[in-house]
């Protein structure tokens, strides 16, 4: 199901243009699709910072940024990116220049987005929790003077950079841009140690730093072009994946301006319907997730929205951080939000804060289920969410989940469109609501073979559109199995996740596709586990391949009705016929309340860990003793067996 490297490439150049089947675009047979993708060619045709410039022109005295009190204009933050600009334009940077970066949500990770927009560079933007040697490689491939890093971040990674071939180093701290250095939230941010300022410690030690201070006089040096005028297919952020498959090396993944435009003009009142310009966002989610920079950073800017930028990416500073900032549209993955509704709940420190603002709430980067999505929307019912501005608290809004968002674009954040009604099928039929998608994009579900598969049956996820990356950075082989073929020749992007769609059209992503496929993939058996809903939260199935058993990972409500073991001996009834079909038993891991499970660095479930875990004596299933039934680990069943012989 591979294509070789030139249709790759007519498919990228290809895929924006509007055409009809004899070449040229008729007005009359032009859809509204048509004319919005028309328009773009035409008058949206150039850099992500000319777009933004062009949004915001006429509105620079509001306020853009937010940021630990400080609040910055448009014009301010348009003033910084220029002046950015121009430093890099003095050290010799300009377009096509790739440049390092390791920035949290924080002003300065804006500036240098536009700046970098404006000069026709690109950012590779990466994680401090990148292996050091990954990082030595990013930055020497990149093969700039240059890379920009926050303190905390050099830091961890000061060997790294070290080695690498970079001759400058730009450090900045989460200082630089609070006023008259004045934290309104120093209690609250002091147990994560992320607001002390050690560039100048650091700058002692290595002639090669460069304050944020002294990055801004070099500019001052500069008099000539900025802008570099280049259109919406110029390279403009390279980010990384999520780490599902693989946490040390995440791939890099290169988006154009096209991605962040495209997406902008999608959420327009005159498209979408709503305004979102009286509202503030919030940017936590690590800013080498391009999730986090096209549909918080970015897409709120071009809104002419105010943007908070939130630097602590934690899941138990989450509903501080909400708090804090009082924001009207959050995405989050969804343990961050779980453990919100947790707090929300239950938590005597949480119980009684309000969300007033809170009207848009996404679950993103992986997906959830009916029994998690009850719970959330009940703690945001009790925090009042979005009352402020509606009577009535909304229900939370299903987004981008599992895998492929990045690669994709954020092609399922359509804001309101996937609220539910007062009387949604979904509901009678008990089961969540599926994923709707811009019009713009192309959706479908694919057998082995590669035939398309209508409603309700299961199969691989894949997706055509123009915000889907270019490519990923560095790795042929790897984008040339990105994108694959049906069975009648039709070129799409590999999502690489089971899912399905609805008689609604509504798209049900499950969980990535194994490399090996299996006889029946382990979500099965969590959907069936999990049709207890009073009782299970959650739950994540693994094979261990040394006992040859499947081990189900359970959270149970937090207001579970029933024992334990009343709990894990339905759910082994459930899954009786599943386990003849598999030759194999199924064995039940309980995550209690405060451990619930373990994270990956962007915020993600980690099933490498419950596969690291694999059996234990905290796994059991339930067997048969004097009449009654009581949960054994494999070794007490095994030590009763060999007892018996």
């Amino acid at each position: 199901m591979t294509i070789n490297k030139e249709r790759i490439k007519d498919f990228l150049n290809q895929r924006i243009k509007v055409k009809t089947k004899e070449g040229t675009i008729h007005k009359k047979n032009i859809t509204k699709d048509d004319q919005i993708m028309e328009d773009l060619l035409q008058n949206h045709n150039h850099s992500w910072y000319q777009e933004l410039w062009n949004r915001n022109k006429n509105n620079l005295d509001d306020y853009a940024l937010i940021y630990r009190g400080n609040k910055i204009t448009y014009r301010e933050m348009f003033e910084n990116m220029k002046k950015y600009a121009k430093s890099l334009k003095e050290m010799g940077l300009g377009v096509d220049s790739e440049i390092p970066v390791c920035i949290s949500n924080c002003p300065e990770i804006v500036y240098l987005m536009g700046a970098a927009s404006l000069i026709g560079a690109k950012l590779n933007i990466f994680g401090s929790h990148f292996p050091k040697d990954y990082v030595t490689e990013i930055i020497n491939n990149s093969k700039s003077n240059v890379v920009f890093m926050e303190d905390n971040a050099y830091a961890k990674l000061e060997s790294s950079v070290t080695k690498s071939n970079a001759q400058n180093i730009v450090l900045t701290s989460l200082r630089d841009s609070l006023t008259d250095n004045f934290n309104p939230y120093e209690e609250l941010d002091k147990k994560h140690g992320l607001f002390k300022n050690r560039v100048n410690e650091f700058k002692l030690t290595n002639p090669k730093i460069l304050s944020q201070f002294d990055f801004k006089q070099l500019g001052n040096e500069y008099n000539g072009e900025i802008n570099a005028h280049t259109d919406m297919n110029q390279d403009f952020l390279i980010t990384y994946t999520s780490g599902s498959t693989n946490e040390e090396r995440p791939k890099a993944l290169v988006h154009s301006s096209k991605n962040f435009i495209i997406l902008a003009r999608y959420h327009d009142k005159d498209i979408n319907g709503i305004t979102t310009k009286s509202f503030t966002s919030l940017a936590h989610i690590p800013t080498f997730s391009n999730t986090n920079l096209v549909s918080c950073i970015s897409d709120s800017l071009m809104q002419g929205a105010k943007l908070a930028l939130e630097p602590t990416y934690d899941k138990d500073f989450f509903v501080d951080s909400m708090i804090m900032h009082n924001p009207h549209y959050v995405a989050a993955p969804k343990s961050f939000w779980i453990n919100a509704a947790k707090k929300l709940l239950y938590s005597e420190e949480y119980k009684k804060s309000k969300l007033l603002n809170l009207l848009m709430a996404f679950v993103c980067g992986e997906p959830y289920e009916l029994n998690e999505e009850r719970l959330i929307n009940r703690a945001l019912k009790k925090a009042k969410a979005g009352t402020a501005i509606t009577r009535t608290p909304f229900s939370i809004v299903r987004s981008c989940e599992a895998a492929g968002d990045c690669e994709h674009g954020s092609i399922f954040y359509t804001l309101f469109r996937s609220y539910q009604n007062k009387t949604p099928k979904n509901k009678i039929k008990k089961e969540e609501a599926g994923l709707v998608h811009f019009p713009f994009v192309e959706v479908a579900v694919l057998d082995p073979k590669g035939k398309r598969l209508g409603p309700n049956k299961l199969g691989r996820i894949v997706a055509n559109s123009p915000c889907t990356m270019k490519r990923y950075h560095n790795n042929e082989k790897a984008t040339k199995n990105f994108f694959i073929q049906d069975e009648e020749g039709k070129i799409w992007a590999d999502m690489s996740v089971y899912g399905y769609k609805d008689k609604q059209n509504k798209y049900h992503i499950r969980e990535r596709i194994p490399e090996k496929e299996e006889k029946i993939p382990p979500f099965i058996i969590a959907k069936k586990i999990l049709e207890d809903r009073k009782n299970i939260l959650s739950c994540e199935v693994i094979f261990d391949k040394e006992t040859n058993n499947y081990i189900a990972h359970i959270e149970l409500q937090p207001d579970a009705p029933r024992s334990i073991e009343e709990v894990i001996e339905d759910a082994d009834i459930r899954c009786s016929y599943l386990m003849e079909m598999l030759g194999a038993n199924i064995y039940y891991r309980i995550h209690s309340f405060e451990e619930s499970f373990q994270l990956t660095k962007s915020g993600k479930r980690n099933g490498k860990a419950l596969l690291a875990e694999g059996m234990t004596n905290k796994c059991v299933r339930p067997v048969l003793k004097n009449y009654e039934t009581v949960l054994k680990s494999q070794n007490e069943i095994e030590e009763a067996k060999r007892k018996i012989k």
